[in-house]
């Protein structure tokens, strides 16, 4: 059985005693789309003293915007029960959205209230994309790196010409700029989890050859973004590696491959400047 509307006068009252985190929360969960439990006490509760507290404080708040109806968890959890609370994956709810649509009217939320449950290649891709976001996010804390500006989708995406014509659309995964030292570091980020044939990749590829053919990226930055695959695997790295190299009409240089544990130490070093990823 569905459960009531909230009011509008019942969903200010709940406003009212929220918290600047609870807030923090929702609209980091309408960002992402969707977030675990772990990834939310990592994002928003990395200042308790233990990592107990921290699972503690964040497991209550949680349960507490959910009996408000602010938030859902999907029936589906990562890691299976046995993982526990951390398991959980979290979505924005109706009166959530509503909500930060009445809080934050100026700002540019994506709104994301899921209708229906997501399928488990999508919801996998989805929360690894987020991995990578919270890793950047982590690591500026710490003061590894310093993230100039962070686009997801659908922000990140690029429209341009198509060669026979009409509107075509670049859809990477992320957009980033970092900075190391005087330089400005450009990327397009893939999150790849080995679910797609490596033609599929080269065809994206060749959309990305295709937009910087365009020249409309380079008329609003002056350089092109490095493109980098994320994978999971040796081997899945070795076989895109090979058949990126393989394609004559893919330009040298443009596209990297490299293990998802691997990308944050290639972001902190940049790719090397013949890559047309920097920017002095």
């Amino acid at each position: 059985m569905s459960r009531p509307r909230i009011g509008r006068r019942q969903l200010e009252g709940i406003r009212a005693n929220l918290t600047d985190r609870d807030l923090d929360i929702l609209k980091s969960v309408a960002t992402n789309r969707f977030l675990t439990s772990g990834q939310i006490r990592r994002l928003l509760f990395f200042n308790k003293p233990t990592r107990a507290a921290a699972v503690r404080s964040a497991n209550r708040t949680l349960a507490k915007l959910a009996d408000l109806q602010l938030i859902d968890a999907l029936k589906r959890r990562i890691g299976g029960v046995r993982a526990g609370s951390s398991s959980h994956v979290w979505s924005l709810a109706p009166a959530g959205e509503r909500l930060l649509e009445a809080t934050d009217r100026g700002d540019r939320i994506a709104r994301r209230v899921r209708e229906y449950e997501p399928t488990p290649t999508f919801l996998e891709h989805n929360l690894a994309v987020a991995e990578v976001c919270l890793t950047l996010s982590e690591a500026e804390r710490r003061g590894d790196i310093t993230v100039l500006e962070l686009q997801r989708e659908p922000d990140c995406w690029r429209a341009y010409s198509a060669s026979g014509g009409g509107v075509a659309r670049l859809k990477p995964d992320l957009a980033v700029v970092t900075a190391s030292g005087d330089f400005e570091d450009h990327w397009f980020l893939e999150i790849d989890l080995d679910t797609e044939p490596p033609s599929r990749i080269v065809r994206t590829c060749f959309r990305y050859v295709a937009y910087q053919s365009s020249g409309e990226e380079q008329k609003r930055l002056g350089v092109f973004p490095a493109v980098v695959w994320a994978v999971l695997s040796s081997e899945r790295k070795s076989t895109l590696q090979q058949r990126i190299a393989s394609e004559s009409r893919l330009r040298p240089g443009l596209f990297g491959v490299c293990l998802l544990g691997d990308l944050l130490p290639l972001m902190q070093t940049g790719m090397a400047p013949q890559e047309n990823g920097h920017e002095s």
